[in-house]
């Protein structure tokens, strides 16, 4: 391809993100679509303007700079850089590579070290939570853990996305994960594992009060919820509890389905875009599942989760114990492009079945009870020092709180 026709090619994918964005599906880390490609023109003489002197300037670059300079990086770093622009830590563009490992993350499989991240106002990753039986959980990574470095390089400040492509890699080989805990640095030296996440897990407290956990909302979440939810009834349960604590969110879809199972004919989370456009989705099950529930939540719960939660606080199915969530209460996006790149933008706010936008916000707890103060910032709490899920056992059962040792099945996954 000559230089030129290479330029026009350039031309067209910075165009591509920058106009005509199409619809979309709904998820917590954006709204996935499988269109390949999309033909674009630009009429603005202001944006024709633009991309000229992007060209010029790249050619200037090519042409001036003392070094060889790899063009592919420089037109997608200069894309990076126009998304960067807006200021909002959740839209991004992404490479081929870290597009494909974004897209592993909605099917709960994938090779890294199994961590579930956010990004602060200032571009810094901090652990939302580490999965059990992972590298990172098993190694003693924790909630509210800041990443600085990865294999020795500094990557404050470099956003959430580049971190994560750092850190995933091939199973078996090696990473140096360095994050900042209380003022104080701490180096984990870890071997990538494929991660196949289990992100239902159940078990029978007391022989009647039913216990679900749910980690992350991916592809196979809704499906391994209904499932255990079915066998935890067929053990003849009077009581739920549904813990979504440090649950980062995940696919708002999955999220939905979960709701379908518990909720009955209503609204779960409507979305309103920059138009004013306003989207439903809705429960549409014919029973509301006839049980008193609990759900668990901190501050760790994000997003997808929330949009759970605060259904079931809206339609009073449950009640909310815990302390206030994290409030992520916007929707993003996720396009491919045809050279295996893509995007993420933020499109829409979404609100709660009673109007309520959390973002930035979360959502308050029907009853606040915090964490035992020794468990803290443990993904390990043993049941019978867990003051939340003791908390649960009193509210559901009217009891003064109890030690949950006659646990009669357990399962997952």
């Amino acid at each position: 391809m000559n230089s030129q026709n290479k330029k026009t090619v350039i031309l067209i994918v910075v165009l591509l993100v920058t106009t005509n964005i199409a619809t979309y599906f709904l998820t917590v880390n954006g709204i996935l679509s499988f269109d390949n490609s999309y033909v674009l023109s630009t009429h603005s003489a202001t944006g024709a303007t633009e991309a000229q002197k992007l060209l010029d300037l790249d050619e200037v670059i090519q042409s001036r700079y003392y070094q060889d300079v790899d063009e592919t990086a420089l037109m997608e770093n200069a894309i990076k850089g126009m998304f960067s622009a807006i200021g909002d830590k959740y839209s991004a563009y992404y490479t081929k590579d870290e597009f494909t490992a974004l897209m592993e993350s909605s099917t709960g499989t994938y090779e890294g070290i199994g961590v579930t991240v956010t990004e602060d106002d200032s571009k810094n990753t901090v652990v939302v939570s580490a999965f059990k039986d992972s590298p990172a959980g098993n190694a003693g990574m924790v909630s509210n853990d800041v990443i600085v470095k990865v294999d020795g390089e500094d990557v404050q400040g470099k956003g959430m996305d580049y971190v994560v492509s750092k850190m995933r890699g091939t199973a078996g080989t090696k990473v140096s994960v360095t994050v900042s805990r209380n003022g104080e640095e701490k180096t984990f030296d870890l071997t990538r594992e494929a991660i196949d996440e289990d992100t239902v897990a159940s078990q029978v407290l007391y022989g009647d009060v039913g216990y679900i956990q749910i980690t992350q909302f991916t592809e196979k979440t809704a499906d391994d919820f209904k499932s255990q939810l079915s066998d935890l009834q067929s053990k003849g349960i009077k009581y739920l509890i549904i813990d979504l604590r440090d649950n980062g969110g995940g696919l708002v879809d999955s999220s939905v389905a979960v709701a379908d199972r518990l909720l009955g004919d209503t609204e779960v989370v409507y979305t309103v875009d920059k138009s004013g456009k306003r989207q439903d989705y809705k429960s549409t099950a014919d029973v509301k599942l006839d049980l008193p529930m609990v759900v668990l939540v901190n501050s760790g719960t994000a997003s997808a989760s929330e949009i759970l939660s605060g259904a079931i606080q809206d339609t009073a199915a449950g009640t909310l114990i815990g302390t206030k969530t994290f409030g992520k209460g916007i929707v993003q996006e996720i396009h491919p492009l045809s050279d295996g790149s893509g995007y993420k933008l933020t499109i829409a706010q979404y609100f709660t079945p009673k109007g309520r936008n959390i973002h930035g916000v979360g959502l308050t707890p029907d009853i606040t009870v915090e964490q035992n103060d020794a468990y803290k910032d443990s993904l390990y709490v043993p049941q019978d020092q867990d003051t939340q899920l003791q908390k649960a056992l009193e509210t559901l059962k009217g009891t003064s709180s109890q030690t949950p040792t006659d646990t009669t099945s357990d399962s997952q996954q």
